[in-house]
């Protein structure tokens, strides 16, 4: 998606341009206007729902959706890492690739949308980028706590010894893949794999729920 040819040009370079590059003008103002826009537009999608969902239950999905790993993902798929106007210690300490400064240019970009366009071509771009998120949230896919409902699952069934270890590592550093063994009381019950510690954490969590922590090989 070329996102240039919807956003007056000033605007767009603003959107793009992080503090750390020294000019007056940057996309932090951009950023706050652009959280606010989005939240919107999803809060009006959610309570359009033809599922009815409830308060509490909006909430949850519009947090999952907003939160900035979400928000990262989604700066991705446009490039807006590298397309990103950085100072050089940003740039060379990884910030291409960092979650919040990705988060963040897509707010900004967002609210640039917004400015030049209107709400309506904002919302039909917001919901394009997002929708599967939205589908997947909805379904109740999205946002879960995997490592928090293993660890609730297990300390009922009396298990206390859980650990997460790092097996491997791979990348530069500001562009890394982990490797993650999840072990149960000595024993490796399911390994993950993601672009943070967290991540990795996380999906193996994820993949022991799955297999229902019954005994067995180690699920991959």
């Amino acid at each position: 998606m070329d996102i240039s040819k919807i956003i007056d040009p000033d605007l767009y370079r603003e959107a793009l341009t992080h503090s750390s590059t020294g000019e007056e003008v940057h996309n932090e103002r951009l950023e706050f206007l652009g959280d606010s826009v989005l939240s919107m537009i999803i809060s009006q999608w959610l309570y359009t729902h033809p599922g009815v969902l409830s308060e509490g239950r909006m909430s949850q999905i519009r947090a999952a959706l907003v939160r900035e790993e979400s928000l990262a993902l989604m700066a991705e798929k446009l490039d807006l890492g590298d397309k990103a106007l950085l100072g050089k210690g940003e740039d060379r300490s990884g910030g291409r690739r960092r979650p919040s400064l990705l988060a963040d240019t897509l707010e900004a970009v967002i609210a640039a949308i917004y400015l030049s366009a209107g709400l309506e071509k904002t919302r039909s771009f917001v919901l394009d980028l997002f929708a599967d998120h939205l589908d997947q949230a909805c379904a109740g896919h999205l946002g879960r706590d995997y490592k928090t409902e293993l660890q609730e699952i297990l300390q009922g069934a009396g298990v206390e010894e859980v650990a997460y270890a790092v097996t491997r590592e791979a990348g530069p550093p500001h562009d890394k893949t982990f490797w993650v063994e999840l072990m149960v009381e000595g024993k490796a019950l399911a390994w993950g794999k993601g672009k943070t510690k967290k991540q990795a954490e996380q999906e193996a969590a994820r993949k022991a729920l799955a297999n229902r922590l019954s005994p067995g090989p180690v699920v991959k």
